[in-house]
Parts: C-alpha cells; structure tokens; sequence
C-alpha cells in the first residue's frame, strides 16, 4: 500500500481520523485535511466559505478540464462540496496554494456532522 503525502504538523486540537477506501480525513479545531495517496489538500476551517451537500446540488456527475484532459467525478449520496477561499495542495512535488476553490469529497456523515459543528462554533 502506497502512503498519503504528508502535509505538515496539525494546528489545533484533534476532533477526528478517518480512513475509507484509500482516502484519509483529519479535521482539527482549526483545520481539515483529506489526504489522498496522489495529492493531498488542506483547508483552514476559517477559509471554508460553505459545506453544501450533493443532495441540495445537482447529483450525477460534475466535469472539469485540467489541461487536454476532462475529468469526470461520479458523487452519491455522502458527497459534498467544499467552497474555500484559500486550499493548499500537497503533491510529491510540493506544495501549491490556490485561492478560492471548490473541493468535492465523500465524507461519512459523523465527520460531516462534525466539521459543520466546528464551523458553526
């Protein structure tokens, strides 16, 4: 089994470690962290504009195009869209900041529940 890229040391108290089908989730008083083993992205929880979950938004399929290429994401029902002002991207080569982004991830729903606690606090 490949390992996650590590990202950096954790700000904050942790709340929560998942590990589900190759995707790791760390979500600390401060921050959430979803690692994956090809790239791994970090979110400050005071960059995260909204939480909206796949539910409320258009299900299926959402398509973007990185380059030449189109990448399809297929969501159900456990999947949500991050909208943040700020995302760090962690990839073997290094790290890369961006400003406002949207991040499309399954979370469990004791995660999910959770994080919208920490961001209603």
């Amino acid at each position: 089994m490949k390992q996650f890229i590590h990202v950096k040391t954790m700000d904050g108290e942790l709340k929560r470690t998942e590990i589900r089908r190759g995707v790791g989730f760390r979500l600390t008083t401060k921050e959430m962290i979803l690692l994956r083993e090809d790239v791994s992205y970090h979110i400050y929880l005071d960059d995260i504009l909204g939480v909206i979950s796949r539910e409320e938004d258009e299900a299926g399929i959402h398509q973007e195009k990185i380059g030449d290429t189109k990448v399809a994401h297929h969501f159900g029902a456990a999947s949500y869209k991050i909208v943040a002002t700020k995302l760090r991207m962690y990839n073997r080569s290094g790290m890369v900041e961006r400003g406002s982004s949207t991040l499309f991830t399954q979370l469990s729903s004791g995660f999910s529940k959770q994080l919208l606690e920490l961001l209603n606090a």
